[in-house]
């Protein structure tokens, strides 16, 4: 089960007061105590999906669709502890970047992971939730949200994206998100990112102490040596995290957590699991999620997922649930 630290709704009862509903009620509705989290909870680690239920129903209490962006658009960088300070303490805006994704894992735990990566002018820096549930949309949109105001706090506040991307289906209405995120925003898209010019990366951080930042590099290197190892979840982040980008075999992914091809076998082997296993079960929950939540063509999906053709893919997904990908989408939608 995924876990993330309290801090993650920093500021959730002022949210909740300021739209004019009581925060104590949806909290103790979603078993959490009054005035949750407090100062002392930020670093307690709570269920994923109990966060993601929390948002939802605030989201329906206070009438506000929009409420987890708007929660994570009031946030800082604190929100982050230790990796949040080592991030002010880098060299420059890539390397913080970088930081961030290296050890989310100290933040949130599970199914979810980040990306850094960049194509032509533009950087993009992704958010990766692979669990299978309907309020995803709030977790997604709350991070978005964290995630401009970590590039604000690195950058200053001249800094704006590109664009902001959602995997998730389109609101009614796109003006509270062009207003909090004061960019395109763009829904039913492949990846869930914010997009932004790539110079900001080499961009220079002030006042960096480089003492400071060994200390904060060793106290999160022994942080992480406390965090017990998922190797299949690590397996699954990165394999969500190179599918969009080409050919994701396990070379690739051997090389990324800097073992030989057949050592990552016989580690998986040992845990029960294989590579191929790992990749086929990747692509069934990202097939399943995309022909659910947005409009993405079958050909777009085939091409996300690695496979040579939509004809190989429309075999695979024929084996796995016994129906082409166009009569399972027509199914479900069917049964909403």
């Amino acid at each position: 089960m995924a876990k993330v630290r309290a801090a993650v709704i920093a500021g959730f009862d002022k949210q909740m007061r300021l739209l004019q509903a009581d925060p104590d009620k949806i909290l103790q509705a979603n078993g959490f105590s009054p005035g949750f989290p407090a100062v002392g909870d930020l670093d307690e680690l709570v269920s994923y999906n109990c966060i993601e239920g929390l948002l939802q129903n605030a989201a329906d209490a206070t009438g506000c669709s929009h409420f987890a962006a708007l929660l994570g658009i009031n946030q800082n960088i604190n929100l982050l502890g230790a990796v949040g300070q080592l991030m002010l303490q880098s060299n420059d805006v890539g390397t913080a970047l970088l930081a961030l994704v290296d050890h989310l894992m100290l933040h949130i735990s599970g199914p979810v992971n980040g990306a850094l990566n960049s194509c032509g002018d533009q950087a993009h820096l992704s958010y990766h939730n692979s669990a299978q549930t309907e309020l995803r949309k709030q977790s997604d949109e709350l991070a978005m949200a964290q995630s401009i105001v970590i590039m604000q706090a690195l950058c200053g506040l001249d800094w704006k994206p590109t664009r902001v991307c959602f995997c998730h289906e389109s609101p009614a209405s796109l003006k509270p998100y062009q207003k909090l995120f004061k960019a395109p925003v763009l829904f039913d898209q492949q990846r869930t990112e914010i997009v932004f010019p790539k110079i900001w990366l080499k961009a220079p951080i002030l006042q960096v102490d480089p003492a400071l930042n060994m200390i904060l590099r060793s106290h999160i290197n022994q942080l992480e040596e406390d965090v017990p190892r998922d190797l299949c979840g690590d397996v699954v982040r990165l394999i969500r995290e190179l599918l969009p980008l080409g050919p994701c075999g396990i070379e690739t992914v051997a090389d990324r957590l800097a073992v030989h091809p057949r050592t990552l076998q016989r580690m998986l082997k040992q845990e029960g699991s294989s590579f191929s296993d790992l990749l086929e079960s990747v692509r069934q929950a990202i097939a399943t999620e995309r022909l659910r939540n947005s409009d993405i063509s079958i050909i777009q999906l085939s091409d996300y997922l690695g496979y040579a053709d939509n004809t190989a893919f429309t075999r695979a997904f024929k084996r796995w649930f016994g129906s082409t990908p166009r009569e399972w989408r027509k199914s479900v939608n069917s049964d909403l």
